[in-house]
């Protein structure tokens, strides 16, 4: 049985500003240049607990995952932070435009009782790394709180959570109603009712959760309440996860290749095209300069690519781009999905280039990347040695791949727009 439940979550007072000045996007999508201006640009934003900096002497005693702990004490105390006085689910709205179109990705914050991957409560499509989860687990061990969602999906095709939560956003006023320096609006309701929440919890009892994004911190989460299983109280007190729980069905919920650039290489362009003749027709495309003509390029290219014709594209330092289309190997027995993303992995990564599985963990090889232009420019700056083109996953195929037991490569998708971290935060052993 899943376990979603309502949370005395947290969230700022009026006193530190707009709230546009303390959110922040995910840690995993933060550069040091992003870090430092969220710094700059108030002294309450929540890049101080998410991911704080790191200072010259650091030691094991005095470091960026104390002083974050520090600085969330501070702010519990001087009630920058709110507690909810009665636990709530909160109904949330995220406004924004994408291509012209505007959109609107409904969800709702609550928590997530924790439970391994086997259960098959809550399920993975993606793999993860080491480090990331090293990073987090000390956060959460100094801070016990979850400064940002993981992103859930769950099926509800009769938009029956939807259907109850439209009365409440009629009837109350929304605790948060701001737009952020994106342009992105974003809206929350606190509901308390208990009816509401019987309800929502007995719906979510039969449903599975797939996470989108934000594996590294629910195997983190989970972890630590493993730690912490042997204090009285541990499952009420560690043992669920702050999550944005989004309708499959949802048409505000999209999805995005993430891209791979290699930064490591003995291959020069020519050995590395020689190569992926055995697996690949390879067709040069002409590709002379600017952002539009690379992404209609793709477009055209990749879009709508299927197992009967799977390709991805792959651009070298001599500035040229190749459409790489897998070889009919309908005669040979298929080891491994057949996704562009499994393709790379285990035909280029691991054949051509010979990394393993746990070279690849490391992440000194490879880099991934949403924005096609920056990928391109990496190659022409001599930042990186080859890029490789992804295409969009589709949501079905990658649930029905987690449903068998499946997990897709990291970095597999980018659900767009990210959820902000700072709305809503749970802080853990509190009851």
């Amino acid at each position: 049985m899943t376990t979603v439940l309502p949370i005395k979550g947290l969230r700022f007072s009026n006193d530190v500003g707009s709230l546009s000045a303390v959110i922040t996007p995910p840690y995993d999508v933060i550069g040091p240049e992003l870090q430092e201006k969220f710094y700059e640009k108030n002294p309450y934003n929540i890049i101080r607990l998410e991911y704080a900096k790191s200072r010259p002497g650091d030691n094991t005693r005095v470091n960026k995952y104390t002083r974050a702990a520090n600085t969330f004490q501070q702010w519990l105390q001087g009630r920058v932070l709110i507690r909810e006085e009665e636990p709530a689910f909160y109904l949330y709205e995220q406004h924004f435009t994408y291509e012209q179109k505007n959109y609107i990705r409904r969800g709702i914050y609550c928590g997530v009782g924790l439970s391994p991957f086997e259960e098959g409560r809550v399920v993975p499509h993606e793999k993860t790394l080491h480090q990331p989860k090293l990073d987090r687990l000390e956060l959460l061990r100094h801070c016990e709180a979850h400064f940002s969602p993981i992103l859930g999906l769950y099926k509800d095709k009769e938009k029956f959570v939807d259907h109850h939560a439209a009365r409440y956003k009629k009837e109350q006023e929304p605790v948060i109603n701001f737009q952020d320096e994106e342009g992105q609006l974003h809206k929350i309701w606190a509901v308390t009712d208990k009816k509401f929440i019987a309800t929502i919890e007995t719906f979510f009892q039969n449903q599975k959760i797939f996470i989108a994004d934000g594996h590294h911190r629910y195997e983190t989460a989970l972890q630590y309440y493993m730690e912490k299983k042997r204090e009285d109280q541990s499952k009420e007190r560690y043992g669920h996860a702050l999550m944005v729980l989004i309708n499959t069905y949802d048409e505000g919920l999209l999805a995005f290749p993430t891209h791979r650039m290699i930064k490591q290489s003995n291959l020069s362009s020519e050995d590395l095209l020689k190569k992926l003749q055995n697996y690949f027709h390879i067709q040069p495309l002409s590709l002379t300069g600017s952002r539009e003509e690379l992404l209609n390029l793709l477009e055209r290219s990749l879009t709508g690519a299927t197992e009967e014709k799977l390709c991805m594209g792959l651009y070298t330092p001599e500035k040229n781009f190749f459409l790489l289309t897998v070889k009919d190997l309908k005669d040979k027995e298929k080891p491994f999905p057949w996704l562009d993303t499994v393709i790379l992995q285990e035909l280029v990564l691991q054949d051509i280039f010979g990394w393993d599985e746990i070279d690849r963990k490391k992440g000194s090889f490879i880099d991934y990347i949403r924005d096609e232009w920056e990928a391109k420019q990496q190659v022409d700056r001599g930042k990186v040695f080859y890029v490789f083109f992804l295409n969009k996953s589709s949501l079905v195929e990658i649930i029905d791949l987690a449903e068998q037991g499946i997990r897709m490569p990291q970095k597999s998708t980018y659900f767009f727009p990210k959820l902000v971290s700072g709305l809503v935060i749970l802080q853990l052993g509190i009851l």
